[in-house]
């Protein structure tokens, strides 16, 4: 097996860790030209993208956990766990900032561990970290979506969550829209927002502007709602917010309570992820719903059957769940 990793295919094709990946995955915008150079490459160094088992005999697998994995905790790891125990295989909690950021310490972190298989809501560190990690133990990402490199992924339909989003309010008759989101660079957010403006301009939404955006990456709660009242002071047409994290939801809630603003009679709010305690929040939470535990049973069922040996681990899982739209009390029709 050639020893080259992606980092020396692309220097070698002169071309972007992207552009590789891309090409192995099949996917996105390459020339032909260019696709058939990195193939060529790959071809004579016989380089597959992934390694065929993990660096120990472990058949562990081992859920990284993070504060912001936690709401959805006891959903993943009932998933992992009933494909796990069901193959008499052991599941195991690590905290995500215990691994190494240093690359040249993984390969002694996971053989210490005794990591068999790795399962992740949040990226340690960055794409190209995640990407080593995934070369030396078998691992899926939940939730989320890389392009840069060839790694496995399931994630929902973020897409169609923004869509069915604005759809539903539409359908409210709802025209004066606010969008709260986490806007980033990622595949994901990006995806979202575009599920948004589509719905939008399907249904000739032509009142949406671009302010009506607040992107909270990186602020408080405090500032969230302070942002959102200047939203809604600027704008006191708006009606209805598309709040696409459901974290936000519940200091929204208290936040408009002390400034006596009912929900749905004064403002219509949507969520995203119908994360655990969106139905006990009053009024309970309409929402967009992620399977979290189908989707953490087929990421379990995936590295079990390469640690048991029924499956390649070079062949690279990326996988989208469909997502529903969840009606309850805090939207209403005007």
């Amino acid at each position: 097996m050639s020893t080259l990793n992606i980092y020396d295919i692309a220097e070698k094709a002169g071309v972007s860790i992207a552009t590789v990946s891309r090409v192995i995955n099949n996917q996105g915008t390459v020339s032909a030209k260019t696709r058939e150079k990195v193939a060529g490459i790959i071809q004579n160094y016989n380089y597959t993208p992934k390694l065929a088992s993990s660096l120990n005999k472990s058949k562990e697998i081992v859920f990284f956990t993070s504060p912001q994995s936690l709401l959805f905790e006891n959903s993943i790891i009932s998933g992992i766990g009933e494909v796990a125990f069901s193959n008499k295989l052991s599941i195991r909690l690590c905290a995500l900032k215990d691994i190494p950021r240093k690359h040249s310490d993984l390969q002694d972190f996971i053989s210490e561990r005794g990591i068999g298989a790795a399962i992740f809501t949040l990226l340690p560190y960055s794409e190209e970290h995640y990407y080593d990690l995934s070369q030396l133990v078998p691992s899926v990402l939940l939730f989320n979506r890389i392009d840069s490199f060839p790694v496995n992924f399931i994630r929902g339909d973020h897409y169609k969550g923004g869509y069915l989003a604005i759809q539903h309010l539409v359908q409210m008759n709802h025209r004066h829209i606010g969008i709260i989101d986490e806007v980033n660079a990622s595949a994901d957010h990006q995806e979202r927002l575009k599920g948004v403006h589509d719905a939008l301009k399907e249904f000739n939404i032509s009142t949406f502007k671009e302010h009506h955006l607040i992107n909270v990456a990186h602020l408080t709660e405090m500032d969230i709602c302070s942002q959102i009242d200047h939203l809604l002071e600027q704008n006191p047409q708006i009606t209805a917010l598309f709040v696409a994290n459901d974290n936000f939801i519940p200091g929204l809630y208290r936040h408009f309570r002390s400034k006596e603003v009912r929900i749905p009679e004064d403002i219509s709010i949507i969520g995203a992820d119908d994360l655990p305690g969106s139905i006990d929040l009053y009024p309970p939470l309409t929402t967009i719903r992620q399977p979290v535990k189908l989707m953490s049973s087929k990421a379990a069922q995936y590295l079990i059957d390469i640690l048991t040996g029924h499956h390649d681990a070079a062949a690279t899982l990326q996988e989208t769940f469909d997502v529903q739209l969840v009606v309850r009390g805090s939207t209403r029709k005007i």
